[in-house]
């Protein structure tokens, strides 16, 4: 094919991915080929190779960082095709935006793309994908607070040293808000009732003073439950209870925690109970 076809080509691949059009990049694309994005602390780092790599890289891409990409200038000998560009954006997990002057360097042959190298300024993109200290301390924080209301290493005490003095937790369900002591009798309680009771967390986000979790809260029901109104005698069946746990912190102490589990769903799991 003529140079100026190879450009066109690397032109639609370049609309193509603007547009996120993952099948039109792969009918451009050799079944074999190799893309190659060097540097170091970057998450997109490495070669990927074949329409699996690709789609994995495109994949991976589309949830680590909102881009806009402007191909500037076009420079191409035979079947290499050199690409000038911009590109602007945010990595989606710190919400850090960042900018970025890129050179692709790529073979064409029989009209398919076989080769990327991507030239991009990786530190550029690395700090701006760190998660600022704070982000990380009250995460961890909320990690351990679960840790020590697991059912194995149970430790109330230390669970209410978490909060601050004023802070306090609130069972969204119920309506009920618990202070100081009263917070460690109500993890307490539901150890007692579950005592292999075990947190499973999905999913953590942290946006500064905020932590919001999902998780399952499931264990064994071998001890009295006080469930609304109701006290229920141990059925000896298991839970497995959606939550979300939203968190608010201030110098490293919760201030609040509100807890949006569903009691619904534990009562249909224990079965069928009287008053």
């Amino acid at each position: 094919m003529s140079t100026q076809e190879n450009v066109q080509i690397v032109k639609d691949f370049f609309a193509a991915m603007g547009r996120a059009n993952k099948k039109g990049l792969l009918e451009l694309s050799a079944e074999d080929i190799e893309w190659i994005i060097p540097g170091e602390d970057w998450s997109l780092v490495g070669t990927h190779r074949g329409h699996a790599g690709l789609t994995d890289l495109l994949q991976k891409a589309s949830e680590t960082v909102e881009t806009s990409t402007e191909p500037l200038e076009f420079v191409a000998q035979g079947d290499r095709v050199l690409v000038v560009g911009f590109a602007s954006g945010r990595i989606i997990a710190t919400n850090k935006t960042f900018k970025d002057d890129w050179v692709f360097a790529i073979t064409v042959r029989n009209g398919k793309l076989t080769n990327i190298r991507e030239y991009i300024d990786t530190q550029a993109l690395a700090r701006a994908a760190e998660m600022d200290a704070s982000h990380i301390g009250n995460e961890e924080i909320i990690r351990k607070l679960y840790a020590v209301a697991e059912g194995s290493g149970l430790d109330t005490e230390k669970f209410v040293s978490f909060f601050s003095e004023k802070g306090y937790m609130y069972d969204v369900p119920s309506g009920t808000k618990f202070l100081g002591k009263a917070i460690g009798d109500s993890i307490a309680a539901l150890a007692s009732a579950f005592p292999d009771v075990h947190r499973e967390l999905l999913s953590i986000y942290v946006a500064e003073n905020v932590v919001v979790v999902e998780l399952r809260i499931r264990g064994t029901h071998k001890g009295e439950l006080a469930l609304g109104s109701k006290i229920i005698a141990p059925t000896g069946r298991a839970i497995d209870v959606p939550c979300v746990d939203v968190f608010h912190l201030e110098s490293g102490k919760v201030i609040s925690f509100n807890c949006y589990n569903s009691p619904s769903v534990m009562q249909q799991q224990l079965g069928p109970v009287s008053s």
